[in-house]
């Protein structure tokens, strides 16, 4: 065999094994909590902002994704213990802290109480005008909970349309939920601007793509991620989806982060 045919051998082993490692590669488990839009949701034709990110991360990792629609309850207890877990749109907070590995933070987001009525700057305020109505199994649900007194009311429902239905048809008087939610829908839904109004944002949270606390290789996967993320700022492929869910100037103010 000559010094040729020698080297044509030897690379073509190199791709043969370093194929066969990537092919070896298990997938990644990505758990979208159902109603989660305009960030996340398990329809192929519309995965949601968090979605359309995942879907280019992986395509850009080369990674296979294979993407489990679960009720957003059980979403952090069915991760905690998948290797190859992911879960899209998990606000990071001091209770979540150990129990993931916080792989991408995306965007920022504010809590805000949203009414036909009035705009209300704090929850107290809208417990006791009246019924106040949150995503179960949040940490907007736990708070208004909390703060309950009797005589109140806090509804909790599963999907967030359903949260701006009930407020548009008038069974609750305000909705305690995420400003870009309530923006997406609220038009989504064909309801008119001047049938809502928000109060002060009651506070703020980083979104992030979050893993098990198992993950598999989490160190590795966070810095191609990060990469990734900062190579789609950079050619403009984060803003467009950004515009897609949520229009140009919520897009330009976003992507500026």
């Amino acid at each position: 065999m000559n010094s040729r045919s020698e080297i044509g051998a030897l690379l073509l082993a190199g791709l043969l094994l370093s194929g066969g490692l990537a092919a070896a590669e298990p997938p990644l488990n990505v758990y979208v909590g159902q109603g989660q839009m305009p960030f996340a949701d398990d329809d192929p034709r519309n995965r949601g902002l968090f979605g359309d990110l995942m879907a280019e991360l992986c395509r850009r990792l080369q990674r296979e994704c294979l993407y489990h629609s679960v009720p957003w309850k059980r979403v952090q207890v069915t991760v905690a213990h998948d290797p190859y877990g992911i879960v899209l749109n998990l606000g990071r907070t001091a209770g979540r802290e150990r129990g993931f590995v916080w792989l991408l933070d995306v965007v920022s987001t504010s809590y805000v109480l949203a009414s036909p009525r009035q705009g209300f700057d704090t929850l107290d305020e809208a417990l006791a005008a009246g019924p106040v109505v949150v995503m179960g199994g949040t940490p907007r649900a736990q708070e208004a909970l909390a703060l309950k007194k009797a005589g109140q009311a806090v509804v909790e429902v599963t999907d967030p349309e359903q949260a701006a239905r009930m407020l548009h048809g008038g069974r609750v008087l305000s909705w305690y939920e995420i400003d870009l939610r309530v923006h997406y829908l609220w038009h989504s839904l064909g309801y008119a601007e001047s049938e809502i109004r928000t109060g002060k944002p009651l506070g703020s949270i980083d979104s992030f793509i979050a893993g098990s606390p198992v993950l598999q290789q989490a160190e590795r996967l966070c810095t191609q991620m990060r990469q990734a993320f900062a190579a789609m700022r950079a050619d403009g492929s984060w803003q467009r989806i950004l515009a897609r869910h949520l229009g140009d100037e919520l897009a330009r103010r976003l992507s500026v982060r």
